[in-house]
């Protein structure tokens, strides 16, 4: 099955998909530095700087496509933000993306997309075009809001995701959540010389802000983080949670942070992308757990070997 990752950041669909029938044959985004990221852990999957408000119809379907995987701008529709909708410029790929779907032959349409956006989005102006243009196209639909912690694992992540097809999907029940695993399961081993000294809060920091931190104690088998967001770094509050160590409290690492999104142990970031930027880019991911889970109710080729 080929496949094309729209907004493919740094491959949280291509890590959902890797080992299975389905193959990334184009992966499209405007960021630099989630491009570098991306081409560094899956080579061969074609990943190209593409402006999505102007791509062609002919750009996401030549050679054949049968699935599209979306993962549009959020912010138009985040709680923090001012939820702004289709008046968002950030919003106008995804429209741009569902004309061009309403307006394609029966034959070039993928038989098969999936969507990834906030919680925020249902009941949206963009979540009403969207179903629209889909049901209008011949696509059966299953919605559903999932968080990670009802697959086990201990970060808070909710978020709206949508399988689309042209031919019957499968019924995925909703179980009862999994039993979460421990935290300390997805940090890094303590470094022989102490914490690195950029993840550290200064001591003067959480005195003044700590009382309105999540700050987590890796040895609480209860522990669970709050939704990183791409202003992690930047933003002291409401950004992510903290961890209690040796050292005092210190941030997540970026890669702990792939990890909680379930990304492969393999999975690393270029050199030269500083911290700031590597935080910036896994807030603006995907739990592949969960699009695994969502991805069930398409009829997908099994995995391979």
């Amino acid at each position: 099955m080929r496949a094309v990752e729209l907004f493919c950041g740094i491959g949280g669909f291509a890590a959902a998909v890797e080992g299975t029938g389905v193959h990334v044959v184009a992966a499209l985004d405007q960021d630099d530095a989630a491009l570098a990221t991306y081409r560094l852990n899956f080579p061969g999957h074609g990943a190209r700087k593409v402006d999505l408000e102007r791509v062609s119809a002919w750009e996401l379907t030549a050679g054949g496509v049968d699935l599209w995987w979306l993962s549009p701008p959020c912010q138009p529709y985040c709680e923090r933000g001012v939820r702004r909708d289709l008046a968002d410029p950030r919003a106008r790929s995804l429209v741009h993306i569902l004309d061009l779907t309403a307006r394609m032959s029966d034959e070039a349409l993928p038989r098969h997309l999936a969507l990834e956006n906030v919680a925020g989005f249902v009941g949206s102006e963009a979540h009403g075009r969207l179903t629209e243009v889909l049901a209008s196209r011949g696509y059966r639909l299953q919605e559903r809001l999932l968080c990670p912690t009802e697959l086990g694992i201990p970060s808070r992540r909710p978020r709206y995701y949508l399988a689309a097809s042209r031919q019957a999907l499968a019924s995925v029940e909703t179980s009862s959540p999994l039993p979460r695993k421990p935290l300390a399961e997805y940090l890094d081993p303590l470094p022989a010389n102490g914490q690195p000294a950029e993840l550290l809060l200064s001591p003067s920091i959480v005195e003044r802000f700590g009382a309105g931190f999540r700050i987590l104690d890796p040895a609480d088998s209860d522990a669970y983080t709050t939704c990183f967001t791409s202003g992690y770094g930047r933003s002291l509050t409401a950004s992510g949670a903290y961890l209690r160590c040796n050292d005092g409290v210190r941030r997540f690492s970026p890669e702990e942070i792939a990890r909680l999104l379930h990304f492969p142990l393999s999975f690393r970031f270029p050199e030269e992308v500083p911290l700031r930027k590597r935080w910036q880019l896994v807030g603006n991911s995907l739990s592949v757990a969960a699009v695994r889970e969502v991805l069930r109710a398409l009829p997908l080729p099994a995995e391979e070997g």
